[in-house]
């Protein structure tokens, strides 16, 4: 179309920006983003596609949260500085122990344990080394402590079943560090929208042209491109176009199947 002819055919109607966005909200709405399964580590600043559970409990069992001895809690209730209570050594808990081969704690008896290591079956709280005194395999208790004193309970931090990441949460190095504890290695993301930009306009010339009367540089397009990609959009930039709806058409029309917005700029008013 001749650019007099539209300056002659006017526009039938204007929208406002309200009824604009309102109107691309609503086909926008029905647009499914398809999703990405995605490692872990590059899962940073994605959108969660779907709810994320634990699928077991952190921690995995009972462990100390000290460095000290593993004992029954009754056999310690009398303790003091003055009156310690003589418990015998059975064996030692360390971290990355197998739970399954460490000797029980029966009345009278302690375990050696580090932060971290597992909780001995019939243990149910630790004394810290701090008010303990050591020979050989004889223990001495000076304080006493509560039930589960000193021990890190199971499923303390997550419960199995629990929800972790909440579908359309955009994901942050802390969720990567929550995801990891649990042994998720991937997640599901939704793939980051394509948006093909171009200008339009003659009268354009790209950033490091040579200068040219009467032409002036396309500002536009890099803002949008640098926008885009800041709330991580893919950008397909078509570059600048000449003002002709027939070549614009031409030039998009063989890339709608594969982006998920298309945004033109160029022209003030009608001309």
């Amino acid at each position: 179309m001749k650019p007099m002819r539209v300056k002659m055919s006017g526009f039938s109607s204007l929208l406002t920006v309200d009824e604009a966005l309102k109107r691309l909200l609503e086909v926008a709405k029905d647009h499914k983003l398809k999703v990405d399964e995605v490692h872990l580590e590059d899962s940073v600043d994605r959108v969660c596609a779907e709810d994320l559970l634990a699928p077991v409990d952190i921690p995995p069992f009972n462990r100390s949260a000290v460095d000290g001895y593993a004992v029954r809690y009754t056999d310690v209730l009398s303790a003091s500085p003055s009156n310690p209570v003589e418990l015998k050594i059975v064996g030692i808990s360390e971290a990355g122990c197998d739970l399954e081969t460490l000797p029980k704690v029966d009345p009278g008896k302690a375990v050696e344990i580090y932060t971290g290591a597992p909780l001995p079956f019939g243990a149910d709280s630790v004394v810290m080394a701090e008010f303990c005194k050591r020979d050989g395999d004889r223990l001495w208790v000076s304080k006493p402590v509560a039930y589960m004193q000193n021990v890190s309970v199971k499923g303390e931090d997550f419960k199995a079943g629990e929800l972790i990441v909440a579908k359309g949460v955009k994901l942050k190095p802390w969720h990567v560090g929550a995801l990891a504890s649990l042994g998720i290695m991937t997640v599901p993301v939704y793939r980051r929208p394509v948006v093909l930009v171009a200008s339009t306009g003659l009268e354009l010339k790209q950033l490091g042209s040579e200068n040219h009367p009467g032409k002036i540089y396309d500002s536009t397009r890099p803002m949008l491109k640098a926008l885009l990609k800041s709330i991580n959009c893919t950008v397909l930039d078509l570059g600048i176009l000449p003002d002709e709806p027939a070549y614009i058409m031409k030039a998009i029309s063989k890339h709608l199947e594969s982006v998920d917005l298309a945004i033109i700029t160029g022209g003030t008013s009608l001309g």
